[in-house]
């Protein structure tokens, strides 16, 4: 599955390079992502063997014309042909890769237990664009398991100065004292 989302996600993220609309493309996409998720019944209609393509291509009409670009849409119709219109949610996610890589974004997970507030969140980003080198785009994951701090992913780097954290390491160094 992952080679179909790389090959479909390519072939879309080069017409949006082709076209100079790759952070329409991005956008759009974005919102396509965002529904899909959300709308699990509807991915579920696209799933079925049972509709016909031309039902499907139908309800891509009615919901998205005129409101996505009609090479997205036909983009969409094309998946519905193929019969891969299931794994539109992994394009899209293979897609928001290959646009930050070409545009300098790093995504950050940002877990804490509770939002940040925008002074917070835009210090944040500032302090880790300065230390990667790239812009940044947070993503925000609400964790009422790390009791208090924060804990940062990047790639494969994490930066954990949650509570739940420290108390682990105090855990750990009070087992290894011998009573």
């Amino acid at each position: 599955m992952g080679q179909v989302r790389t090959v479909y996600a390519s072939a879309i993220f080069e017409l949006a390079k082709e076209e100079n609309k790759l952070k329409d493309f991005y956008e759009e996409i974005e919102s396509l992502y965002d529904v899909f998720k959300s709308e699990r019944e509807l991915l579920n209609i696209f799933k079925t063997p049972v509709i016909p393509s031309a039902e499907k291509k139908q309800v891509l009409e009615t919901l998205f014309k005129g409101k996505i670009s009609n090479q997205l849409l036909n983009f969409l119709k094309l998946l519905v042909d193929k019969g891969r219109i299931q794994n539109i949610l992994g394009i899209s996610e293979s897609f928001f890769e290959l646009y930050r890589e070409e545009s300098n974004i790093i995504l950050a997970e940002v877990y804490t237990i509770e939002k940040l507030n925008k002074d917070t969140e835009a210090s944040l980003i500032k302090k880790l664009s300065e230390l990667t080198g790239k812009q940044v785009k947070i993503n925000q994951i609400i964790d009422k398991e790390i009791i208090g701090g924060i804990k940062i992913k990047i790639g494969s780097k994490i930066i954990d100065s949650s509570a739940l954290y420290k108390l682990n390491k105090l855990s750990e160094s009070l087992h290894e004292v011998s009573l």
